[in-house]
């Protein structure tokens, strides 16, 4: 089975779940493999190296120097490519990363959301709980119904929380809050 991680938005906490959901999967026994598809700001940002700390199998698929969108650095992203070595991937699980939020722009033809579209992976989006989080989870929400993406649910970083919970009515609107999680907790 095969996850896709994206997020409402960048530096909410995709790779520190995938961690954990890495983690979650192995001591559930399963074999685990965590797949960045596209890590820009390399080497000094490398997630794979991060989620191989929860002892799964990781590796980053494709690279960018600068800390840029895809879009900067591909003149072609290899989308079939992609698609074709993740379908190859043979575990329990796969967790495919993605690069900051759906929308994203691989190249000028190409968003980071074609690839769990046209593979129909089980998307999960990582939600900050902050300040605007209900907005950002809905319009996901309405894009991924609109769009045919197959949703699985959302993952709600409670590192963001100060005063204010927005699980209750994250839950109540969209129905989909499958994971919360903050340090090295993951809980739902």
């Amino acid at each position: 089975m095969i996850f896709f991680i994206s997020a409402t938005d960048t530096g909410v906490g995709k790779t520190y779940f995938s961690y954990l959901l890495a983690k979650k999967f192995l001591s559930e026994g399963k074999k685990t493999k965590y797949i960045k598809l596209v890590q820009t700001g390399y080497p000094e940002d490398d997630d794979s190296a991060f989620v191989s700390k929860s002892k799964a199998e990781a590796k980053t698929l494709y690279f960018g120097k600068e800390p840029l969108a895809p879009y900067f650095i591909f003149k072609n992203f290899p989308v079939d490519e992609a698609i074709s070595r993740l379908k190859s991937e043979e575990v329990d699980y796969t967790i495919v990363e993605g690069s900051g939020g759906l929308l994203v722009p691989l190249d000028k033809n190409n968003f980071i959301v074609d690839i769990p579209k046209r593979m129909n992976l089980r998307t999960i989006v990582v939600v900050p709980n902050k300040l605007g989080c209900i907005n950002q989870t809905l319009l996901n929400l309405y894009y991924c119904e609109k769009e045919g993406i197959n949703l699985y649910g959302f993952a709600l970083n409670d590192f963001f929380m100060t005063t204010f919970d927005n699980f209750d009515v994250l839950e109540k609107l969209t129905r989909k809050i499958k994971y919360r999680f903050k340090d090295d907790i993951i809980t739902i």
